[in-house]
């Protein structure tokens, strides 16, 4: 039996509350696409964090992974309150600079633990600094991503949210390499940090000048800034079951990502060089390419069939990349950052197709903040669980955390398609 279409089972769509053409959404592109690459490639900086801390021999695996855990657990928690207050208060882009700030201020307290603390304190700091970190990566993805939905049409939503999405795949193929460069002009890894964690704050305090919210114009027959916004209910099965498979998804991958840093250097010998900041690069990269063609795939196909494909290709790359050194190793690796990487405009575009307006920041909070975040809380420490204390299991670690993202696919069916494709649905 087919699935229903979200868009009968929701009425008609909601009117806009915003601009949707001309300089009104290119600002709201580039204005995002912006804080998109910063925050993306300052996070980029807590599994690094990790393995300058791990292989100064002075925290333990364990503590590695509660640092982890935190940063991760911390930015779901607070991405959902973030959400929350964004849908009722409006000030959006104001949001993501206080964000991006954070984790500038995330970044100087790691600095201060790699250079200047030891034993007890540096791991107490490392972990106060996760949390900081944490509060500010919370920001980003559901704002950012309610800005778009607003701005654009749903013919045309995945596409933008996948151009936006390439910018923060960009920041983080760019700052492995860039953080190697600037180590290497300052001579320090410590001061490096300090030097991205003022790149972080300089960016905070520009985005913080740019007041661009679709909500917020005045337009000819629409409600003016100061109207309320009167919500629909935004909770269904579908976003149930999108926040169970973002989550999965992220327990898998965000699992594999995070300890990468570690596994490349403990065993596969790239130590803590440039060759490991390019092979950072080259995984990250992946996520320039993949998002735009996802999110081309999501507005011409059935998004639940691209979602899918997404997260089977991203499992079957890391399992045969455990299994494959060389040029080979290499290329699997590209290939799943092509796949993983894509989450972004898939996610965020089916969120925006299920609900109403008013509640879409609270929404994307819930399906990545809940179930993305959410994932990469608990996927790192899942992964230390699983190496059991050694990083000589960290392969057969990722062979599992693959095999259940295969497996959650099966609930995307379950899912009601949109409409918004053109083509015949291929979950029927």
């Amino acid at each position: 039996m087919s699935a229903p279409d979200a868009n009968s089972a929701m009425g008609p769509a909601p009117t806009s509350s915003g601009p949707r053409r001309g300089s009104g959404r290119i600002a709201v592109l580039a204005t995002t696409s912006l804080a998109h690459f910063i925050n993306d490639g300052t996070v980029f900086f807590i599994p690094v964090m990790a393995d300058l801390l791990a292989s100064r021999g002075s925290l333990s695996a364990a503590l590695i992974t509660a640092m982890l855990t935190i940063f991760y657990l911390t930015s779901s928690g607070a991405g959902i309150l973030v959400g929350r207050l964004a849908d009722k208060g409006g000030g959006r882009g104001a949001k993501i600079a206080i964000g991006i700030l954070s984790l500038g201020v995330g970044m100087f307290l790691f600095a201060v633990a790699i250079a200047w603390t030891h034993g007890a304190a540096r791991g107490t700091l490392s972990i106060v600094a996760a949390l900081v970190a944490g509060v500010g990566s919370s920001f980003y993805h559901p704002l950012g991503a309610s800005l778009i939905s607003d701005a654009f049409d749903p013919s045309n939503r995945a596409r933008a949210l996948g151009a936006n999405g390439a910018m923060g795949s960009l920041g983080r193929a760019l700052y492995p390499t860039l953080f190697f460069v600037v180590t290497g002009l300052v001579a320090s890894q410590a001061s490096a940090v300090v030097v991205f964690g003022v790149v972080a704050a300089g960016a905070a305090a520009l985005l913080w000048t740019v007041r661009v919210d679709p909500r917020q114009p005045r337009v000819e027959g629409a409600a003016t800034a100061t109207d309320p916004v009167t919500p629909g209910p935004w909770l269904d099965r579908n976003i149930v079951i999108l926040t169970v498979v973002s989550f999965v998804r992220s327990v898998a991958f965000t699992g594999m990502v995070a300890w990468l840093p570690v596994y490349f250097t403990h065993e596969r010998g790239l130590g803590l060089s440039s060759e490991l900041g390019l092979v950072i690069t080259l995984l990250y990269a992946g996520g320039v390419l993949g998002q735009p063609l996802f999110g081309l795939f999501a507005d011409k196909l059935d998004k639940r069939m691209v979602l899918a494909v997404s997260t089977l290709g991203a499992a079957g790359a890391a399992i045969a990349y455990v299994h494959n050194g060389g040029a080979l190793g290499l290329a699997l690796l590209g290939i799943f950052g092509v796949f993983n990487f894509s989450g972004f405009p898939l996610l965020m575009s089916l969120v925006a197709d299920y609900v109403p307006k008013g509640t879409s920041s609270t929404a994307n909070a819930f399906v990545w903040g809940l179930g993305s975040t959410g994932g990469q809380a608990i996927g790192p420490l899942l992964v230390g669980l699983l190496a059991l204390s050694s990083y000589s299991h960290l392969a057969s670690s990722f062979e599992i955390l693959a095999l259940a993202a295969i497996a959650v696919t099966a609930l995307l069916p379950l899912m009601a398609r949109t409409g918004r494709h053109t083509r015949p649905p291929l979950f029927g």
